[in-house]
C-alpha cells in the first residue's frame, strides 16, 4: 500500500420517529460542534444530507427546521467543506404532529419502484438532486453534487434503477456499502456479505454488486472501511452496559423494528462486520485504528486506497468528538504522509473527471 485517502461522511439527518426537545437539540446543535472540531483539526468534512427531510418540512411550513437546515448547509460549503445526496424516501408518505413522526412503512427507495413520476425511483433522486444543488450552490457557485449515500446503506432490490438514476442525475460515486455488513428489520433489508474484494471499483449499472464493472460508465465505490467482527469479542450486550456512560443523551425516536424478524436473520446481523464509525460509544480509538490496519493489510498490494468513516450528528456527543479527534490526530501520527484526509468531490476532481 503506498497511499490511504479518508473521507470523514456524516449522515447529516434527524432522529427518523420524532424529536424529544427541538430540531436544534436533535441535529443543528451537535453538527455545529462537529464542525468546531474539524476546523481546529484542519481536516475536510462531507455531510450528506437527507435532503427530503427538508423538502417535506418546507411543504409543512415548519421553518424552525427547513431554514436552519439550508443555512447550515450553506455554512459548512462556504467554509470549505463538502456536502452530498443522501435520501431517506420514507418523508414522501410520512405524516407529522409537532415532535413526532408517524414514518411512512415504505422505507426504500425500491418501495417506490411501482410509483408514478416524480414518485418513483427516479423521480425522487432527480428530486433530491436538484434541492441540494439548489441549495448547495449558494454558498459556491462551483458546486458539484457527485456523490450518494443511501438511506440505510439500501441499495436494495432494484439496484439497477436506483444506480442508473444516480447515474443519469450526474452521481458518479456511492459510499452505501460497507464490507460483510448485514442488517435486516420490518422495512429495510442490506446484504453486503459479498461484494468484489477490491479497495475500491466501479458499479454495473446493471446492478449486480457481487461484481465489479469492466468498465468506468458506473459509480465508483468508496466503501465505509469495515472489519469482520472477531470471534473472541466481548458480546455487544456487556459493552453497552459497560461504555453506557459514554452514551449520547436521547435526542429522539429511531423507526426500525425486527418483530417479525427470524432467528436467523438476527445471528446474521450480530456477526456483521463493524463499521469505522465513532457513532458507537463502545468503540474505542485502538478499535479505530484496527479497522484501518485490517483494510492496509487486506490491501496491502494496492497503489491507492480510498475509504470512509461514517457518523451521525445526531448520535454525537462529547465522548464521539474526542473519538474522532484521537482518530484524526493518531492516524496523521501513524501514517505520516502515506494518508490524507479528503472529500467526495477531490477523488471526483482527481480521478473521475480525468476518465
Amino acid at each position: 500500500m503506498k497511499h490511504i485517502d479518508i473521507i470523514l461522511s456524516f449522515d447529516y439527518e434527524l432522529p427518523l420517529g420524532g424529536i424529544l426537545k427541538s430540531f436544534e437539540h436533535s441535529l443543528f446543535s451537535p453538527t455545529e460542534k462537529l464542525l468546531n472540531v474539524v476546523d481546529k483539526l484542519n481536516v475536510p468534512i462531507v455531510l450528506f444530507a437527507d435532503i427530503l427531510s427538508y423538502i417535506k418540512f418546507k411543504d409543512y411550513n415548519i421553518s424552525d427546521y427547513f431554514i436552519p437546515f439550508e443555512e447550515q448547509l450553506i455554512k459548512f460549503i462556504k467554509k470549505g467543506q463538502d456536502v452530498q445526496l443522501h435520501i431517506h424516501p420514507h418523508w414522501l408518505e410520512t405524516t407529522i404532529k409537532g415532535k413526532l413522526f408517524k414514518p411512512s412503512k415504505k422505507f426504500t427507495l425500491s418501495d417506490f419502484s411501482n410509483g408514478n413520476y416524480p414518485e418513483n425511483i427516479a423521480g425522487i433522486i432527480e428530486t433530491g438532486f436538484k434541492s441540494l444543488t439548489d441549495i448547495c450552490i449558494k454558498g459556491d457557485d462551483n458546486y458539484k453534487c457527485i456523490a450518494y449515500r443511501a438511506g440505510g446503506y439500501d441499495l436494495f432490490p432494484n439496484t439497477a434503477d436506483i444506480l442508473k438514476a444516480l447515474y443519469d442525475c450526474g452521481i458518479r460515486i456511492d459510499s452505501s456499502i460497507s464490507r460483510g455488513y448485514y442488517f435486516k428489520s420490518d422495512t429495510s433489508y442490506v446484504n453486503y456479505k459479498k461484494v468484489p474484494k477490491l479497495p475500491n471499483w466501479y458499479l454495473s449499472l446493471k446492478g449486480d454488486l457481487r461484481i465489479a464493472s469492466n468498465d468506468k460508465n458506473g459509480l465508483f465505490e468508496i466503501p465505509i472501511a469495515s472489519k469482520p467482527k472477531g470471534l473472541f469479542e466481548v458480546p455487544t450486550k456487556f459493552k453497552l452496559k459497560k461504555y453506557g456512560y459514554r452514551a449520547v443523551e436521547n435526542r429522539g425516536n429511531m423507526i426500525h423494528t425486527n418483530d417479525n424478524i427470524k432467528i436467523f436473520d438476527k445471528l446474521k446481523q450480530l456477526l456483521s462486520s463493524r463499521m469505522l464509525t465513532v457513532d458507537n460509544y463502545t468503540y474505542d480509538l485502538d478499535y479505530l485504528i484496527k479497522i484501518i490496519d485490517f483494510n492496509i493489510k487486506k490491501f496491502d498490494k494496492s497503489d491507492r486506497i480510498i475509504l470512509s468513516l461514517i457518523g451521525h450528528p445526531k448520535s454525537m456527543d462529547e465522548y464521539h468528538f474526542q473519538l474522532l479527534k484521537k482518530f484524526v490526530i493518531t492516524s496523521q501520527e501513524k501514517y505520516g504522509s502515506k494518508i490524507r484526509f479528503v472529500t467526495y468531490r477531490q477523488i471526483f476532481d482527481e480521478m473521475i473527471m480525468k476518465n
